[in-house]
């Protein structure tokens, strides 16, 4: 059977992973992959069985991640960009940047602000309707970021909040009710994910926060009427309770899984 092509989301997902951003070398896709994979391989971790398969599963989607850059490499193909929409007429600000046209296929993740297109958020005051996003922009690394909505808006990126999902790995949520709330990782979670890459020491505390942030994703989704939500939320505030025991390296394994997991389904 022949082999799907390599998408935008294949090579966003597999930059993510290993913690780069494009556009990216043959050597410092090896230094990344060496660095994440001395801490993940499976020979470290024989004497528990838990935290051997949490290993496996991270080596391989590491391996994975490696094999898609370096064929991206190879290819010579442009490297995947933030999407965003072009809106005639729109008025903005002296500093913000003209906005690219929006690329072809998957929306890939904007790192600055872990939205992409589709993802329903509120607008400060957040009392509102639920509203689609259709990019995000910003003139450079350190200048404030823009999300452009659907209707050819644009707002400050402090001033939105997600709407109308549910994290896989927290169970935090957000109204309003939809018939089918996006399953995605919170920001909260991506940022904890990157403090994660850095610091294995911050797994204690990160551990505590999502702790934190399923209580209140049980109480959020009990006031909104949704079971799912509910039910999801209280599987992770007890997910996160067992791993109270965990051994440092094994409660680090357990978590960076669970993220990469998140990270799978909400790009599939």
């Amino acid at each position: 059977m022949p082999r799907r092509p390599t998408s935008d989301r294949d090579c966003s997902r597999a930059l993510w992973l290993l913690g780069l951003s494009a556009p990216v070398t043959a050597d410092e896709l090896t230094a990344a992959y060496r660095a994440r994979i001395s801490q993940a391989h499976p020979d470290r971790h024989v004497g528990s069985a838990e935290r051997s398969e949490a290993a496996n599963t991270l080596t391989r989607a590491l391996n994975d991640a490696r094999a898609t850059v370096a064929e991206w490499i190879g290819s010579g193909r442009d490297w995947p960009v933030a999407a965003a929409h072009a809106v005639n007429g729109s008025s903005r600000p002296a500093s913000r940047p003209p906005r690219p046209a929006e690329p072809a296929g998957p929306a890939p993740v904007c790192r600055r602000t872990g939205l992409r297109a589709g993802d329903l958020v509120r607008v400060w005051p957040y009392d509102g309707d639920a509203r689609a996003v259709a990019g995000t922009v910003f003139a450079s690394r350190y200048a404030p970021a823009w999300v452009v909505l659907e209707d050819g808006s644009e707002v400050p990126a402090e001033r939105v909040r997600l709407a109308s999902f549910a994290c896989p790995v927290c169970g935090i949520c957000a109204g309003p009710p939809v018939e089918h709330p996006t399953l995605r990782p919170c920001p909260e979670c991506l940022v904890d994910l990157r403090r994660l890459e850095r610091h294995a020491a911050e797994a204690g505390r990160v551990r505590s926060a999502i702790e934190a942030r399923a209580q209140a994703g049980m109480a959020t989704a009990e006031g909104l009427g949704d079971a799912r939500m509910a039910e999801r939320a209280r599987d992770r505030r007890g997910w996160a309770r067992r791993l109270r025991s965990a051994p440092p390296d094994d409660l680090h394994a357990a978590l960076i899984s669970a993220f990469t997991n998140a990270f799978d389904r909400w790009a599939a």
